[in-house]
């Protein structure tokens, strides 16, 4: 195992965390507003398999973001560092539109309460653990989140900007709680950096969720929302790409890496 202090520099925290729910959400907090989600160099290097020892080295010490299943294989070394006991699930994303169960997220058990941890949805997943329980709400003055039972996609989550005055539930996904092995996890990696239907094969993006908002990238479009306004403009150039990611994203892209024609 690498050195746990890094890990826990990148997310301002001190190792001094307990396995319980107030440490979870403190966890939980630290990584969402740390850590950006993005897939950028999603396929650089790529050997069909999750490197630890890449990982570690792009994320922690390279201070770059990640997509869900990268956060997972470092995820799972904090979570035996602290001493919670977790297993893996994944689920269905809803929006756009329905996909394969190729979000991984974590079941994190604490005494006798089970908790959907989840920081690899991007800035528009739950700002908070989720009690996986029949309608348990987090309210968040931006965000809320819900989880709900369903007879057929099993358990969903859903938000809801609080900001929009037409605010409405959103389901972005479902899974059902059932045994996830290391081959399942696989074959949905697999899918998501090869398949022409998977968003993240077919669009770059990054997100990080502010206090008050969210900000991101798709392709060629930057957008910001912080409560009740929201702005966008075109990136014109890779240049202003790699700039913009340093300055907002924190993350050090150099403008060579893009190609120099960027298309929507």
């Amino acid at each position: 195992m690498k050195d746990i202090s890094v890990f826990f520099n990148r997310l301002n925290l001190q190792d001094n965390l307990s396995p319980d729910a107030h440490c979870l959400a403190a966890l939980h907090q630290a990584h969402f507003f740390s850590i950006p989600f993005e897939n950028f160099t999603m396929k650089d290097g790529f050997t069909n398999q999750l490197s630890y020892d890449d990982l570690y080295n792009k994320i922690m010490l390279n201070k770059r973001g990640g997509i869900c299943f990268e956060f997972s294989v470092l995820l799972q070394t904090l979570f035996d560092h602290v001493g919670y006991k977790y297993c893996s699930r994944l689920a269905r994303v809803h929006v756009p539109l329905m996909t394969p169960a190729t979000h991984q997220l974590f079941i994190v058990s604490v005494n006798e309460e089970r908790w959907i941890f989840d920081v690899g949805f991007g800035a528009k997943g739950p700002r908070a653990p989720l009690l996986l329980t029949q309608g348990y709400t987090h309210e968040h003055s931006f965000l809320s989140s819900r989880v709900t039972k369903h007879a057929e996609h099993g358990w969903v989550v859903s938000v809801k900007e609080n900001s929009k005055p037409d605010a409405v539930w959103e389901d972005i996904y479902s899974f059902h709680d059932t045994a996830t092995f290391a081959p399942d996890i696989n074959m949905a990696y697999f899918y998501t950096l090869h398949s022409p239907q998977s968003l993240l094969n077919t669009n770059q993006v990054a997100s990080l969720p502010t206090e008050n908002g969210r900000i991101s990238i798709r392709n060629n479009t930057f957008t910001e929302v912080d409560g009740l306004t929201s702005s966008s403009f075109e990136i014109t150039d890779r240049y202003a790409l790699s700039a913009l990611l340093s300055d907002r994203f924190g993350i050090e892209i150099a403008p060579e890496h893009f190609p120099a024609e960027r298309n929507p």
